[in-house]
C-alpha cells in the first residue's frame, strides 16, 4: 500500500509539472486587412545613365497583396499582449519568401507599472511621433529591407515595426515617452564585435485646451558602431536630432503646421575618417476646410532638408532621413530614396492640396509638388547614376487620387502620378515618370 501511495504522488507531481500554465484572458479581439493592388509604372528608372531617352522607358504592370491578422488579447493586471502577422506578395510569384508569414507585430504592455502613470511596452511594436520627420519606420518608407525580395514596389511596404522598448509617463495632458530600439543586431555569437545600430529617444507632447493646439520636443540619437570599437581607427557613425513641433487651430477650420529640427553627431565615410554633422530641416504648412455642401479643404506647404555640396569636406550638412515615414509625391518618393538625393534629404518642397467630397463617400482629391536641390549636385546615385546639370529645380508631380467606402468595412481606391524632370536633369534623360494604383482594401 506504501509503494502504490509513493507512485500515485510521484505521478500526482509529475502531472502537475507537465500542466502548462496559462494566463487568465479577459477579452480577445481578432481583426485584420487585405489590400490588393494593381500598379502600373512607367520610366520609374528617370535620370539612370543612358545614351538617350529611350533607354528609359520602361512600363511594368503588375499585382501585389498585403494581409494582415492582428490578436490582441487583455490579461488581469492591466497586462495586454499583441500579435500581428502579415505577408506581402506580387501575384504569380511563388516560392518561400513570397509566402512567407512575417512576425510585424509582437508585444506585451504593462500598464502602472511600479508607478501608476507608466506604461511599459516591450517587443516588436510600431513607433511614430509627430509627422514622422524622424520615427515612422525602420528601414524609412522609400524601400523595405526586410522584404526585399518579396515585394517589387518596395515604397508601398506595409512594414513598420521595431523591436523596442518604449516607456510611457501619462501626466495628461503631457505624455512623455522614452524608447529605445535594436534596430541591427550585427554579429552575435562570435565575440564581442560591438557593431550594433540603435536607437535612443525622448519624446513629450503636449496638448492645450485652446485653440485645438498641440506640441511636442524631442531628442533622438542613432547610434551605428562601425567595427570593432577596441581597435583604435573604429569609428562610431551618430545622429543626434534635436526638435519641436506645433500645431494650433487659431481660427474654426484653419491648422496650422511647424516643425523643426537640427543635427549633431558624427559622419563616418570609413574605419579612419569622419566628419561633423550640421544638418537641419523644417516643415511648415497651413489647410483650411471650406464650410460647404462638398466638404472641401485646401493646403499648402514648405519643406526643407539641409544638403551636403559636392566636394565638400567640412561638415557633414546632408540631412540624415534617419527612420522617416513621410510621402512627397508618390512617384519622387521613390525616385529619390536617400540621404542628399533631393526629396527626403537635400531638397526644397513645395506642397498645395485640394480635396472635395462631391457625393456620399466619394472623396476626390489632388496634390501637386514642386522639387527643387538645396544644394546643386554633379549626380544623384539613387537608382542608377542620374546626370544632371549645374540648376536646383528637380521638377513638379501631381497626383490625383479616388477614394470610394463601399461599405464600412471596403475601400476602393483609384491614384495616378505623374512627375515632370526639372532643368536639373540632362536632356538625355528626362522624361515624365509616371504611376497609376488601384486598390482595394477589405478590413475586419
Amino acid at each position: 500500500m506504501s509503494r502504490f501511495l509513493k507512485l500515485m504522488s510521484v505521478l500526482a507531481i509529475v502531472a502537475l509539472i507537465a500542466v502548462p500554465a496559462f494566463a487568465e484572458v479577459q477579452n480577445v479581439k481578432v481583426s485584420g486587412d487585405i489590400d490588393s493592388k494593381m500598379i502600373n509604372r512607367n520610366n520609374y528608372d528617370v535620370g539612370s545613365t543612358g545614351t538617350s531617352s529611350a533607354a528609359d522607358n520602361d512600363n511594368d504592370t503588375w499585382f501585389m497583396t498585403t494581409a494582415r491578422v492582428q490578436v490582441d488579447a487583455d490579461l488581469t493586471d492591466n497586462v495586454s499582449t499583441c500579435v500581428r502577422l502579415l505577408n506581402e506578395r506580387d501575384w504569380g510569384v511563388e516560392g518561400n519568401t513570397t509566402n512567407d508569414i512575417d512576425l510585424d507585430l509582437a508585444s506585451v504592455k504593462m500598464k502602472e507599472m511600479f508607478y501608476a502613470p507608466l506604461t511599459l511596452t516591450i517587443g516588436r511594436q510600431n513607433l511614430r511621433f509627430g509627422s514622422g520627420l524622424v520615427v515612422g519606420d525602420p528601414d524609412t518608407n522609400d524601400t523595405a529591407v526586410g522584404n526585399a525580395t518579396a515585394i517589387t514596389a518596395l515604397d508601398l511596404s506595409s512594414r513598420k515595426s521595431f523591436d523596442a522598448i518604449r516607456a510611457t509617463l501619462d501626466y495628461n495632458p503631457l505624455t512623455v515617452d522614452l524608447i529605445m530600439s535594436k534596430i541591427n543586431a550585427g554579429t552575435i555569437g562570435s565575440g564581442n564585435t560591438n557593431d550594433d545600430t540603435n536607437l535612443y529617444g525622448i519624446n513629450a507632447a503636449y496638448k492645450f485646451n485652446q485653440y485645438n493646439s498641440e506640441a511636442e520636443a524631442y531628442a533622438i540619437a542613432k547610434v551605428n558602431r562601425n567595427g570593432d570599437a577596441s581597435a583604435d581607427a573604429a569609428k562610431t557613425d551618430s545622429v543626434y536630432v534635436y526638435g519641436a513641433r506645433g500645431s494650433l487651430e487659431p481660427i474654426s477650420k484653419l491648422v496650422l503646421n511647424g516643425e523643426f529640427a537640427i543635427q549633431r553627431g558624427d559622419y563616418v565615410t570609413s574605419t579612419t575618417t569622419k566628419r561633423d554633422r550640421s544638418a537641419w530641416a523644417a516643415d511648415a504648412a497651413a489647410s483650411y476646410a471650406i464650410d460647404y455642401k462638398w466638404s472641401p479643404k485646401v493646403g499648402v506647404g514648405y519643406v526643407y532638408r539641409s544638403g551636403d555640396k559636392a566636394g565638400n569636406t567640412g561638415k557633414y550638412k546632408a540631412w540624415d532621413t534617419m527612420y522617416e515615414d513621410q510621402t512627397h509625391g508618390i512617384v519622387a518618393n521613390y525616385i529619390f530614396d536617400g540621404n542628399n538625393e533631393g526629396g527626403d534629404s537635400n531638397s526644397q518642397i513645395i506642397t498645395a492640396n485640394a480635396s472635395v467630397n462631391p457625393i456620399q463617400d466619394l472623396t476626390v482629391a489632388v496634390d501637386y509638388y514642386y522639387f527643387a536641390l538645396a544644394q546643386k549636385l554633379a549626380n544623384l546615385s539613387t537608382n542608377g547614376d542620374i546626370i544632371m546639370t549645374d540648376k536646383r529645380a528637380l521638377g513638379q508631380e501631381v497626383d490625383l487620387s479616388l477614394g470610394y467606402d463601399y461599405t464600412e468595412d471596403v475601400k476602393l481606391g483609384l491614384t495616378t502620378g505623374w512627375f515632370l524632370p526639372g532643368e536639373a536633369f540632362s536632356n538625355v534623360n528626362d522624361s515624365a515618370a509616371t504611376t497609376v494604383m488601384a486598390d482595394v482594401k477589405v478590413s475586419f
